[in-house]
C-alpha cells in the first residue's frame, strides 16, 4: 500500500460519499466488484487508467482532481437526476459567475494602480 494509492483512494471515497452513492452502486456503475472499489478506496490497489477515467466520469470530476493535480477548493455536485436542459442552465450560470468574478478581480487590481 503506497501513499499515492491512499490519496487517490481517499479522494474516490470523498467524491463517492459526497454524492451519496454506496460502494455497491458505484461498483455496479463502474463495472467492477465491490471488493475492487473497497481496495481502491483503502489504498490497497490502484485503478487502471481506463478505470480511473470511468471513476472520474461517474463522480463528475476529473482525473486530475483524483490524482491531486487541482485545488482542494474544487467542488462537485451530483447532477445525475437533472435533465440535459437543467444541466446546461447550471453550466451557463457557472460561466456567468466565473466571468463576473474575473471582472471584479480586474477592477480591484486596476483600482490599486
Amino acid at each position: 500500500m503506497t501513499e499515492t494509492n491512499e490519496k487517490i483512494g481517499g479522494k474516490i471515497k470523498k467524491y463517492r460519499t459526497s454524492i451519496k452513492m454506496t460502494q455497491a452502486e458505484f461498483a455496479e456503475r463502474l463495472g467492477v466488484t465491490g471488493a475492487a472499489v473497497s481496495a481502491y478506496e483503502n489504498g490497497i490497489r490502484q485503478p487502471s487508467f481506463g478505470i480511473l477515467v470511468k471513476i472520474a466520469n461517474i463522480l463528475g470530476t476529473t482525473t486530475d482532481a483524483l490524482l491531486g493535480r487541482t485545488s482542494s477548493e474544487e467542488k462537485t455536485i451530483n447532477v445525475t437526476q437533472l435533465t440535459d436542459k437543467q444541466i446546461h442552465i447550471i453550466e451557463n450560470l457557472v460561466t456567468t459567475f466565473t466571468q463576473y468574478n474575473d471582472m471584479q478581480k480586474l477592477i480591484s487590481e486596476n483600482e490599486n494602480l
